[in-house]
């Protein structure tokens, strides 16, 4: 059963892709369920705020960079036209940024070419972050 806040979500996906089938508009409707909870976001804060001193928090955030990085995706055409452009394909050196952030600013950052492995974020974690080392 749909809330009204599902219905309205669902009206502004069919709005915006009116030509999107069926497994598309799930796709979306689902990201949005997993981004909106808010009952569990309200539950989130409680228990940050209540169990941890602002001291106590760090946040980790993973980016990456390459030619590509800047390209449109989605573009706008007339309805029924197919949106094409027309585009050197390069896919150059990734680097990626593995930063970790206070609230007194950053602590320890990680540089690397190429993507991040599970190993790599273990590790710079555990050798970064738990040491208190910047």
């Amino acid at each position: 059963m749909f809330s009204g806040s599902d219905m309205k979500t669902l009206q502004e996906i069919i709005k915006e892709h009116p030509n999107y089938y069926l497994d598309e508009i799930v796709e979306k409707l689902e990201k949005a369920a997993k981004e909106r909870s808010e009952l569990l976001r309200a539950d989130y804060i409680f228990t940050i705020g209540m169990e941890y001193q602002q001291e106590q928090l760090i946040f980790l955030d993973e980016t990456a960079k390459d030619e590509r990085s800047l390209s449109r995706t989605y573009g706008y055409s007339f309805k029924n036209q197919r949106v094409s452009q027309k585009v050197v394909f390069l896919r150059g050196v990734r680097y990626t940024i593995l930063p970790a952030l206070t609230l007194d600013g950053f602590i320890a950052c990680d540089i690397m070419k190429g993507s991040c492995s599970q190993e790599r974020f273990c590790s710079f974690i555990l050798s970064h972050i738990c040491t208190g080392d910047g």
